[in-house]
């Protein structure tokens, strides 16, 4: 599996790029939120300790509530 597939938590534009398929604010807040919530659930839902874009998808589909919405 190619490392691009993987989601590198530490990179603002991957996680923009889930913030944007959701239609939610590429926010820093929004980001800490993917990183300190979404991320750590998935892992832990999937026992993975490394997540794919697809597997992450879902969970920000999920969180879609608490994200706000852009400006």
């Amino acid at each position: 599996m190619k490392d691009s597939e993987h989601v590198n938590f530490s990179e603002d534009y991957e996680l923009n790029r889930h913030l944007e398929l959701v239609g939610k604010s590429q926010s820093i807040k929004n980001r800490e939120y993917l990183r300190e919530h979404t991320g750590p659930r998935a892992k832990r839902e999937l026992d993975k300790r490394v997540l794919t874009h697809a597997e992450f998808k879902p969970y920000v589909k999920q969180d879609k509530p608490h994200l706000d919405d852009p400006v």
